[in-house]
């Protein structure tokens, strides 16, 4: 959410039961910044960032979609009129990631984020509940977070982007219950040393 904003959540059904990964459009470097993305545009760059950082761990974990969200961040009292519109995409980490390889699993992914020159915006070394934060240089915000019961989360979220009409939902999308504990064993990341 902006600072000093409010941010108003409009609900978008929920990502793939079956896990199967979206196949999104490619992004286009270069765009010229006084073009206006919409959130059609913000949904595929946030799916490519999404996938690109899961490509870069090794060995990769099981994940499925989380549940799309899209809405509006108002704009600061006296800065004008304008709403912006935003997406935020997800996966929710199935594997099962033990404490001594959280953050592991988090310096993989940190080091790949800084090797694509993005800005670490927050970084947290908590034994049970670590994570990573950081901005694109188009302004788009990925996490990685630990929850309490060791399920862990990656997003990515839009910058303030032009509305679109239709929003692009995954195919056999539906509301779907909280992000899931994690159930899948890897050799790697659920080892106890």
């Amino acid at each position: 959410m902006q600072p000093g904003g409010a941010e108003l959540n409009v609900g978008c059904p929920g990502g793939r039961p079956d896990g199967a990964a979206v196949a999104p459009a490619p992004w286009r470097p270069g765009l010229d910044p006084g073009v206006a993305i919409d959130q059609l545009d913000a949904a595929e760059r946030c799916e490519t960032l999404l996938r690109d950082t899961v490509d870069a761990i090794d060995p990769a974990p099981a994940w499925q979609e989380a549940a799309p969200r899209a809405g509006a961040r108002l704009p600061r009292p006296g800065n004008g009129p304008a709403v912006l519109w935003y997406v935020t995409r997800g996966r929710d980490v199935l594997t099962v990631v033990s404490l001594p390889r959280r953050a592991a699993l988090v310096g993989v992914v940190e080091r790949h984020w800084r090797r694509c020159g993005w800005t670490i915006t927050w970084l947290n070394a908590d034994r049970e509940r670590p994570g990573v934060a950081a901005t694109t240089r188009d302004g788009y915000r990925l996490a990685l977070r630990f929850g309490e019961s060791g399920e862990a989360g990656l997003t990515a979220s839009s910058p303030g982007v032009a509305r679109s009409e239709r929003i692009p939902v995954p195919a056999g999308s539906g509301v779907r219950a909280p992000a899931p504990l994690p159930s899948v064993c890897c050799p790697y990341w659920s080892a106890l040393v």
